[in-house]
């Protein structure tokens, strides 16, 4: 099925829809391909907690796609097809190895509901305003991927930290290295996710960039592109695993105050 709309630029992009707002029937998924794997707590990772507590070997066995920071903020993680990437701030993208930690990570085995692809030339604005219309249901989870051909993509990736205490991400945002990818192949890795998860994780959109030869990568800030094939996942369930050491079971997480609860279990 063929559908055409106008992005915010008066482009006109055609649209080849699978599943988006009920074209068609949704592709079946096993119930494993349901599930978003969060380790960690975004809060307590940008309020200095840059120590990496998960092995890879262990993150892999809950999903093969996903988003995530190596140890001691070196970087930028991309999960795609199993593998786990690095991208450093000098620019380097490698392979972890198995034995590698994570800080934070968010990760699910990928397998999309909805696919459409865009061929003509979009930016990232018209683009995720386009994906973020299609999405059924506002307070779902969702695992985004996108392939295909950048002329731009803009990414970033922040270097180790070395002595304790650890700063505060906040305020070390001039440290972090920015990248301008021109002219390549590579896939978008990330998510859309509700805002009754924010403080876990981060609402709304968050994707990193992998190069398709895995050299270059990074967190997106911004990209443009054509010749782009999008696949959403909605994920059905979240699994929550916070690291058991002293750190995090010490950090002081900001008080989250709503009277209306309060009011209810107090009864008044």
């Amino acid at each position: 099925m063929m559908r055409t709309m106008k992005l915010n630029n008066m482009l006109t992009t055609a649209l080849v829809c699978v599943g988006l707002n009920g074209f068609s029937q949704q592709i079946s998924a096993p119930s494993r391909y349901d599930i978003l794997y969060n380790y960690g707590i975004i809060e307590a990772f940008i309020g200095g907690l840059y120590k990496g507590t998960l092995p890879i070997k262990d993150l892999k066995l809950k999903g093969d796609f996903g988003i995530g920071a190596p140890d001691m903020l070196d970087g930028e993680l991309t999960m795609l097809d199993g593998k786990a990437y690095q991208t450093k701030a000098t620019g380097e993208t490698v392979v972890l190895d198995n034995d590698y930690k994570t800080a934070f990570s968010t990760v699910t085995f990928f397998k999309a509901d909805t696919v459409f692809y865009v061929n003509n030339a979009t930016e990232q604005q018209n683009l995720l305003e386009v994906i973020k219309d299609g999405l059924r249901n506002i307070n779902a989870m969702y695992a985004i991927k996108i392939t295909g051909d950048f002329g731009h993509v803009k990414t970033r990736a922040f270097p180790p930290v070395k002595a304790e205490p650890f700063p505060l991400l906040s305020t070390i945002l001039d440290k972090q290295q920015f990248f301008d990818i021109q002219n390549t192949e590579g896939t978008l890795v990330g998510y859309h996710l509700p805002e009754y998860l924010n403080g876990i994780q981060i609402s709304g959109f968050h994707l990193h960039f992998l190069s398709a030869d895995t050299k270059q990568g990074g967190h997106v800030l911004d990209f443009n592109g054509h010749n782009l094939k999008v696949e959403i996942a909605e994920l059905k369930s979240l699994e929550l695993d916070i690291p058991t050491g002293h750190d995090f079971q010490n950090f002081k997480f900001k008080p989250k105050h709503s009277e209306a609860l309060e009011r209810v279990e107090q009864g008044k």
